[in-house]
């Protein structure tokens, strides 16, 4: 196409724009034109054009429609692939300060679409997959023998945690952890944890900051081994693989500390909370950007109640903006802690178009805010669900915002850092203090503790199995026992929840600062990349 065939184009397609007397779907045709025209010759999209893509933005008229996010969505693309011509390209420039308005000006589906946009900016991360392992058949083993052949010298009983048996070494200031296998988990996954400790302590030198990674403990050279039997009885719910399936390895002290532990003798002070936080948060980002991905730091659900019958199993979706299911029991024991990040059994090689870390990168930083949300919370966790006159507690005096601020900030500086590998030196679209404001009302006051178990998930249900959830659920035993499984939807009071059952999570601005933050560390990334190929 030629240069006067493309700028008339591009003015009908403003003019479209520009004018109110064209509806939606012209809006919407004009936009995906410049689009394409835009990801083809970017260089001849002009500020007229620019002006009338962000003005969609703000349009009442377009963003009330069903669809505005899929213009959005085409308005977005064309900006960044405008912005992409930084720096030699002066509406480039002018293409940035549009996006970055966006994001910090709109709200809903403009936000999200801009934040998704600025996003997928095309460069790729290439993980290295870790050393490949022959994986043979386990060894059995007793506990004595275990001992004797590791050579591991004891001190003191062991004891569960969770589903780990901990023990403390002898001299050697370290934890032996036997890792067991569930009765319903698949042993390669605790194999596959054992892969990538060895695989991290062996390039361990890449993290400039504290990251304890334990050293694997082989039995007759093998990772997994099958445990005959147990020096204690079993402790919990969750029971061990029939098969006795474990791995072993040897761990820091502060292991399972915590950084928001219930326990009053065990909480971290501010400072050195902050300092834990930020750190786990340089770690997500660096590993993330060496294109090893957690899929786990916290488990998210938006209803965990119909996992058994949804195509997501219940998983939290944070782009969504759904409610989050019992998000201050999920965050009680989070994948990483005081010695770092840890359950290596969730990590995973990425190797392709950076845009499809975005998710997992939200996630990532949405666990870290929530993880705070819940250190304050535990500073009194008497404090939680209903009085007794049946109205939400009000736990918000537990909160300092003057902290929160200073960890929400430091949280997105120090995941960029280890992501892109350099400091964030530009005003953030971000408005830290009202994030924080927005925090404190939503997770210190549960204003939503109901779930609803529906007749179609009380069907999927066994019998005994119907009955133990209401009991986990504290329904009292005789109560639940007499309740006719299927007759009607049962409302159970579970939270504290964020928004209400099958609703809307009741902090979107959590979540459209997490989307900010994953595409600025992105947009980050492609630069410095971009810089580098010049």
């Amino acid at each position: 196409m030629n240069h006067h065939n493309i700028k008339r184009e591009l003015t009908d397609a403003e003019t479209v724009l520009n004018h109110d007397h064209y509806d939606f779907s012209a809006k919407y045709l004009a936009v995906c034109r410049i689009h394409t025209l835009a990801r083809a010759r970017p260089e001849k999209i002009g500020p007229k054009t620019i002006a009338g893509l962000e003005s969609l933005f703000y349009n009442r008229a377009v963003s009330g429609q069903t669809q505005a996010y899929f213009l959005f969505k085409e308005a977005a693309g064309a900006l960044c692939s405008v912005l992409a011509c930084l720096p030699h390209d002066a509406c480039a420039r002018k293409a940035h300060d549009a996006v970055m308005n966006m994001l910090s000006r709109t709200t809903g589906h403009a936000q999200r679409a801009a934040a998704e946009a600025l996003g997928s900016l095309p460069f790729t991360i290439t993980g290295t997959e870790p050393k490949q392992e022959a994986q043979r058949e386990p060894p059995v083993i007793s506990w004595q023998a275990f001992l004797a052949e590791t050579r591991v010298s004891c001190e003191g009983p062991p004891r569960f945690m969770g589903r780990s048996l901990v023990v403390k070494t002898a001299g050697h200031d370290r934890l032996l952890v036997v890792k067991l296998v569930g009765e319903k988990d698949k042993p390669e996954s605790l194999f596959h944890e054992a892969v990538w400790l060895n695989h991290l302590r062996r390039n361990k030198d890449v993290f400039p900051v504290r990251f304890h990674i334990p050293k694997t403990v082989s039995v007759r050279g093998r990772f997994l081994f099958r445990l005959m039997d147990l020096p204690i009885p079993e402790t919990g719910r969750k029971k061990r693989h029939e098969k006795g399936f474990a791995i072993a390895f040897l761990a820091h002290p502060d292991y399972f500390c915590y950084p928001n532990e219930a326990d009053r003798e065990k909480q971290l002070g501010s400072e050195e909370f902050l300092e834990t936080i930020l750190r786990n948060a340089f770690l997500f980002g660096k590993l993330t950007g060496l294109g090893i991905i957690h899929g786990a730091p916290v488990p998210l659900f938006h209803n965990r109640v119909q996992g058994a019958r949804r195509d997501d199993q219940g998983l939290y979706l944070w782009q969504r903006g759904g409610r989050l299911d019992q998000w201050l029991g999920s965050c009680r024991y989070p994948n990483f802690g005081c010695s770092g990040i840890r359950d290596f059994e969730h990590l995973e090689t990425y190797r392709g178009p950076a845009r499809k870390t975005y998710l997992p990168m939200g996630a990532q930083l949405l666990s870290l805010f929530l993880v705070t949300g819940s250190y304050f919370r535990m500073k009194d966790s008497r404090k939680v669900g209903l009085d007794p006159g049946g109205r939400p507690v009000d736990a918000r005096g537990l909160f300092h915002k003057p902290l929160l601020v200073k960890i929400i900030q430091g949280v997105f500086h120090h995941y960029y850092s280890g992501f892109v590998g350099k400091p964030f030196k530009d005003v953030a679209p971000l408005n830290f203090s009202s994030l924080a404001d927005r925090m404190v009302d939503e997770m210190g006051v549960d204003r939503y503790m109901e779930e609803i178990l529906r007749v179609a998930d009380q069907q999927e249900m066994r019998d005994d199995a119907f009955v133990d959830f209401l009991v986990e659920r504290r329904v009292p035993m005789a109560e639940a026992v007499q309740m006719k499984k299927g007759a009607r939807d049962i409302t159970l009071c579970t939270g504290p929840h964020l928004g209400g059952f099958n609703q809307q999570i009741s902090i979107p601005e959590l979540i459209e600062s997490v989307g900010t933050m994953a595409a600025l560390c992105l947009y980050g990334r492609y630069c410095e990349e971009k810089q580098n190929e010049e």
